[in-house]
């Protein structure tokens, strides 16, 4: 795993390396082990190296034999032995081990098809001195980031936004609406939060040739099509995707663990592992004092079943977790570049810390929900569809003395916030809907302590739908396959990973076994309020009994009770003595009022942790 930079001159000035080194620096936690840079009149490549594969040969920027086609790679090509050999059949030399190497022997002999051919995970840019010409390419489902903007000078692009603002062309301005939608939905759902900087898509490359720059679209998962199989095959085809994507994510050439949670998606993926890895298997778990958030018991229990399958020794590693200081938290903003407050971030970071003092690769559960149907907002979207013939008036006059008999009182991940959440989405219909059962922050609330600097921002609604994208999606967990894991879920691992320089794989999301996925009748995936069905069913060996059946938790950090004691100093200095208020973001008056409130018990922490975080990038990017 790595970090790329680099840029185009669209100019004739040449490229200096002295623009380019300051840009690698903010990549030294993605790459800790080396640095690379190649440079050709106009063009700059840049490399910061996480060694994985090939430790003495793998070494970036690499190049073709005559030096004509050179490459920036993060990732990992799980496919690579049988590419090379394949391309060295065909008369391509190669001087590596590494898999980064059959990239550009791929586009000699394929041209821009290439990408089509590679199985893994990956962001990197090619290019073809021959033709003057760039090619960025992002891997199917979004796992490794890549990030670009343009001027009338230059072309830039990397794989963090910090590592883009050290270039001198960068935008700066903020844009009003993104962060609007932020904070509704703790992650900026289109774009990024700068006017100008811009995310390559999951699945696209982006060809720059002659000045020109060309989007295209190579892979898309195919709901369309239903297959004809049975349960039971589809069971075992299910079996053999997992287990070879599992194997193929055991490939390294550095020590290797395994994320273990009280969940099924994890115990999964550590019990196909225990089976496939040729040395002892350890696992890694975390856990909070809190009780609603621990899952140390569970985590336990899941170990002990996985341990029965491990065939050359299992090892589990537990630590318990204390409320962390803000020095984390403004690490991991800092990290990110623009605001992101789904505050999983937290522990995702801690455990990968906890990992990283023994290994380099882990693997995660994580994709299960998206692609299996896993979250219960789905059922309650095909529950709340049942009302629809019910005028829309009804609807909010019914659902809404429901949710004003619900106290807004406890912690965000208790029944009754679930509950008023999914309250504020029934009286909708369609994206309204699923949006105002998905946000944390309504439109109203987001009213109450914001300024005038918002005055012009519409309804999030709007970037959420990116092009009524709602309404050609078969089932919300499409629609969250093409947005909410890529913009809240992905960049969480990436980055809180990423910042203590550990790789995570995540086998759920190989390509293979999302698009067999998305072609299985829906009743496969949940049925009579079974979630993940197949994915329980296929798997039962390695779940002890009631896993399937357990209600999830997910991967939070008690934040209504941290807000009320370790962190209530932190929150009312910064939101009400910060950028925040000086920039016409806050209201310091609203402000005021909120926090008040949820020191008097109602649950504010998912607008306030969201208002914190902006509150430190605003800080972050003025320093």
């Amino acid at each position: 795993m790595c970090g790329i930079a680099g840029f185009v001159h669209l100019d004739p000035a040449p490229a200096e390396e002295k623009t380019l080194r300051p840009m690698l620096a903010r990549l030294v936690r993605r790459g800790p082990d080396g640095e690379g840079v190649h440079l050709d009149g106009s063009v700059a490549l840049g490399h910061r190296r996480l060694s994985i594969i090939d430790l003495a040969g793998g070494a970036q920027p690499l190049s073709n034999e005559d030096g004509t086609v050179w490459v920036t790679f993060n990732g990992e090509i799980f496919n690579f032995m049988a590419l090379r050999e394949e391309l060295s059949a065909q008369g391509h030399l190669f001087k590596t081990r590494s898999d980064t190497e059959v990239i550009v022997h791929l586009y000699e002999q394929y041209g821009r098809d290439f990408v089509r051919r590679l199985d893994g995970f990956f962001a990197f840019a090619l290019y073809d001195a021959k033709q003057r010409k760039m090619i960025l390419a992002r891997d199917r489902l979004g796992v490794k980031p890549l990030f670009w903007f343009r001027t009338k000078d230059a072309f830039v692009f990397a794989s963090t936004i910090p590592a883009l603002r050290a270039h001198p062309g960068f935008p700066h301005e903020l844009n009003a609406q993104a962060v609007w939608d932020f904070l509704s939905l703790q992650y900026v759902p289109r774009g990024t939060v700068y006017s100008g900087v811009e995310k390559l898509p999951p699945g696209f490359m982006a060809e720059l040739s002659a000045g020109e720059l060309t989007l295209s679209r190579y892979w898309k998962a195919d709901y369309s099509k239903t297959l004809d199989i049975s349960y039971r095959d589809a069971c075992a085809e299910l079996r053999r995707l997992v287990r070879k994507a599992v194997a193929d994510r055991l490939i390294s050439d550095v020590p290797l663990g395994v994320f273990l949670s009280g969940g099924m998606d994890s115990t999964i993926i550590a019990g196909v592992a225990a089976e496939a890895v040729d040395g002892p298997l350890k696992c890694y778990s975390i856990g909070f004092r809190e009780k609603d958030y621990d899952e140390r018991a569970y985590a336990e229990e899941n170990a002990a079943r996985v341990r029965t399958f491990a065939r050359h020794g299992f090892e589990h590693h537990v630590r318990v977790v204390e409320p962390c200081d803000a020095g984390l938290l403004e690490m991991l903003v800092s990290e990110f570049g623009e605001p992101y407050a789904d505050a999983s971030m937290i522990p995702t970071c801690l455990l990968s810390r906890f990992a990283r003092e023994e290994v380099t690769v882990a693997l995660s559960g994580d994709g299960a929900d998206e692609v299996f149907c896993g979250y219960e907002r789905y059922i309650a979207m095909r529950w709340l569809g049942r009302f629809d013939f019910l005028p829309p008036g009804v609807r909010r006059a019914m659902f809404g003395r429901m949710d004003a008999w619900i106290p807004s009182r406890g912690n965000e991940r208790g029944r009754a916030a679930r509950m008023k959440r999914f309250l504020k989405g029934a009286s909708l219909s369609g994206a309204a809907r699923y949006l105002g059962i998905v946000s944390h922050t309504d439109e109203a609330l987001k009213r109450r302590f914001t300024g005038a600097f918002f005055d012009g921002a519409a309804p999030t609604l709007g970037g959420f739908n990116p092009d009524g994208l709602f309404e050609t999606c078969s089932s919300c967990s499409e629609f969250d396959l093409h947005t909410y894991l890529p913009n809240d879920i992905l960049p969480k691992v990436d980055t809180a990973s990423m910042a203590v320089s550990l790789e995570v794989r995540s086998p759920f999301l190989d390509y293979k076994t999302v698009g067999f996925a998305a072609s299985l009748p829906y009743k496969f995936k949940e049925k009579g309020g079974h979630r993940k069905r197949i994915l329980a069913d296929a798997f039962a060996k390695y779940l002890s009994p009631g896993l399937a059946a357990r209600k999830k938790r997910g991967f939070g950090v008690p934040l209504a009770a941290w807000f009320r004691k370790e962190w209530k100093d932190l929150l009312y200095e910064r939101l009400l003595e910060g950028e925040g208020v000086r920039r016409g973001m806050f209201d310091p008056a609203g402000m005021e009022t909120l926090l008040g409130e949820h020191q008097c018990g109602l649950d504010h922490s998912y607008a306030l942790f969201s208002a914190l975080v902006l509150e430190m990038f605003l800080k972050g990017e003025k320093a």
